[in-house]
This record gives structure tokens, sequence and C-alpha cells, in this order.
């Protein structure tokens, strides 16, 4: 594993030093979450990383990678547990134990690769071949990137608030409607204000021999930032699947800002349409000077990244209460309260709707180009059934870039 992240980072440097290019990391992240389990504070983490190679006016390519393990601590810890074979090959490690070992020390996981030329074949185009996961689709996150806003993008999403990732699938989570993920390309047109993309991909999300076209567009002014799409997946049903969605922020300038994710990740025409299908985010956010109070509301869709949830009906309410701006002074500290319900599940008579609620005080602080966020939660309900100091789920959150 080692050998084969050398020879990759070799390969990117090489390529970056052959073109007269630039290497660089602008997105660096370590993500811890604790939680009591057996009486003891296990700490699971994740790191994601990105490599960027750019190449002037001509062209651009990055590659990202993450650790696909469910945390890094059973990657270590397999890592030092070795595999024993006898001298005839025969293997003396359990093999259960083995297996579980060399699962865990899968870890590294290529995320994308991707290489933009700008002006391609004498048109204003700007086009990307790309494998792995490229852009996920009214996120917030292409806004500072594109136009140089600040993050207005909800804390409401990622690993930070879903550990478990979506229906205990650690390997997805939500941020944003959807995502290109797959082989194929991406067509853009340079603007100021607006930004349009065409995507054609082989759909990872599906599987090999299903096919994804998505048109996005971007709008970008002082107050306001818009972004639409909508797509269709061929041939996963008779009449294919579709998508669409929309993004929109408005900041009143003194009063505050209001925020809102509402789209459809799959919808299915041959069968009928149902309000689970929705993915709905609604977040005001009012500002009164040394801070801000936010409310997001999030009611989880039926179906995310062409995957059924397993959360249909699931709601999540957030009131931050913060002090201070990181944008302004680089400091911001708050308390917020996360409650989320889940619906009882109509084919079990014996189920009972559940209800989570916890208390978190964080801390957040950027310093010397790297970001802090720091918060402690406290689980109010349910109360952990073993020891009392279950309720505290503490988390640490640190990016920056080289």
């Amino acid at each position: 594993m080692k050998t084969r992240l050398s020879v990759l980072l070799l390969l990117a440097a090489a390529t970056a030093s052959a073109f007269g290019a630039g290497l660089s990391v602008p997105d660096f992240r370590i993500l811890t979450n604790g939680r009591v389990n057996n009486g003891a504070l296990v700490l699971s983490s994740r790191v994601f990383t990105d490599l960027l190679i750019e190449g002037g006016a001509k062209f651009s390519a990055s590659f990202k990678l993450g650790f696909q393990t469910d945390d890094l601590e059973s990657y270590l810890n397999a890592l030092a547990t070795p595999i024993v074979y006898d001298t005839d090959g025969t293997l003396i490690t359990p093999v259960d134990e083995a297996i579980d070992t060399l699962e865990n020390r899968t870890g590294l996981m290529f995320r994308s690769a991707a290489i933009t030329l700008n002006g391609a074949f004498g048109t204003p185009l700007e086009t990307t071949v790309f494998v792995g996961r490229l852009d996920a689709f009214a996120s917030g996150d292409d806004f500072p990137l594109l136009f140089g806003t600040t993050d207005f993008a909800t804390r409401l999403r990622g690993y930070m608030y879903y550990p478990d990732g979506i229906g205990g699938d650690q390997t997805r989570y939500y941020n944003g409607l959807h995502e290109a993920y797959g082989t194929g390309l991406r067509l853009s047109l340079p603007g100021e204000r607006l930004k349009p993309y065409l995507y054609l991909y082989q759909d990872a999300w599906i599987g090999p021999g299903n096919y994804s076209v998505d048109a996005r567009v971007l709008f970008n002014t002082e107050k306001i930032k818009l972004e639409g799409f909508a797509g269709g997946s061929f041939p996963v049903s008779d009449l294919g699947v579709y998508r669409g969605g929309f993004l929109f922020y408005f900041d009143t300038g003194n009063v505050g800002a209001f925020y809102a994710q509402i789209g459809v990740p799959r919808w299915d025409p041959a069968e009928s349409f149902g309000m689970d299908m929705l993915f709905f985010m609604f977040g005001p956010r009012v500002d009164f000077g040394a801070g801000t109070l936010t409310l997001s509301l999030f009611f989880h869709p039926a179906w995310y990244l062409q995957k059924e949830t397993e959360e249909s009906g699931a709601l999540d309410m957030r009131v931050d209460f913060s002090l201070g701006k990181l944008a302004v002074s680089g400091l911001q500290a708050g308390v917020e309260t996360l409650i989320q319900f889940t619906p009882s599940d109509p084919d079990d008579s014996s189920a009972t709707p559940g209800l989570v609620m916890e208390i978190a005080p964080y801390f957040n602080s950027i310093r010397d180009g790297v970001r802090w966020d720091l918060k402690l939660g406290i689980r109010a309900l349910p109360f952990p059934e073993d020891e009392w100091y279950g309720v505290f789920r503490p988390s640490i959150g640190i990016t920056t870039a080289f």
C-alpha cells in the first residue's frame, strides 16, 4: 500500500515537472469523531487530500485521494497485525482474522483524476476528462472557487454530522443534491457571473453500461447565489430515471440571509411520485451584529446518489447560536442543538418512531492557514443505557492547504 501511494505521488510530481506545471495540495482534511463503545472512548478518523497540477493557461489537472475504511484507527491496527503463513504457504493466521486484516489494509482510496483543457480545439470551451468523483451539484462549494465568494454552504452535511453515512453506508454522505461520478466528459464556458456545465459520463453510482447526462448552471451576484441542474440516466428503467433541483442563497446585508436546497435526487416515471422523493433543506440566518442565529431544517430523501437511503421521512432540525465571524476575525464560538426524528417502519408494527437530541458547544478558528473545528456533542436523548459518559461525543476537524 505504501509502495502504491509512493508511486502515485512520484508520477504526479513527474507529470508536473515534465510540463513545467506546479504541484500543490489545495485541500487536506482530517476529521475525527469520538464515541463510547463497550465502556471505552473510541476515535474514528477520516482523511481526505487533493493534489492539483496546474499548467498555466493551457491545462490543469487534479488527483484526489482518500481513505475508504470506516476509521483510520482500524487501518493502523491492521498494518500492525501480521498475516502469518507456514513455509509451505499454509495460512497460520485464522481465516476470519486474516480477511478482516486485509480488508482494513485497503484503506487507501482513489477518489478522482481529471484533466481540463482551456480553450480546447480553438473554442472557448473548457473541456474536462474525468474518472471518479468530480462535482457535487447544488452544494454551494463551487461558488468560492469560481467567483471568490465567502463560504455560505450549510454545515448540516458530511461526516461531522452524519458519521454513520447514509443508511449505515459510510462510503456515502450528504453533500448537495447529486454528484457526477464515473468516467466521462465535462464541458463548460467561462463567465464572470454565469457558469454553465454539461456532463456526459458512464455512471459509477449505478454500474457499468449505465450512462448519465446532466446540465448545470451557476449564477452569482453580490447578494444572490443560484444554482440549478437537471439530468437523467439510461437505461436504468424502461423510461430512464431523472433528477433535478436548485440551491438558492440570498444575503440581505444587515439583517441576515436565506439558504435553501430543494430537489428530487431520483424520479422514475414508471413509479408514482411521492413526497419522500424530495430533498429539502431550509435555512434562514439572522445576523445580530456580534453573531448569527441559524435555523436548518433537513427532510431526508428516499433516494440519494442513485440508491435508496433507508431514511425516508427522516427529519433533522438544527438551531445554531454563534458569536464572532469566522471570515472576519478568524474566530467563532457557539452552541447548537440538533434534533433528529425518524419515523416508524410501516412494515414493522412493533417499531416506534425515534427521537435524538444533541446539544453541542463548539469553537472554530482559522490561524496560519489552518482551520480548526472543535465540537463537544452532548446526547440528551436517548440517554445511554450503559456508561453515563456515553453522552459525550467529541468531534475535531482540521483543514489546511499547502
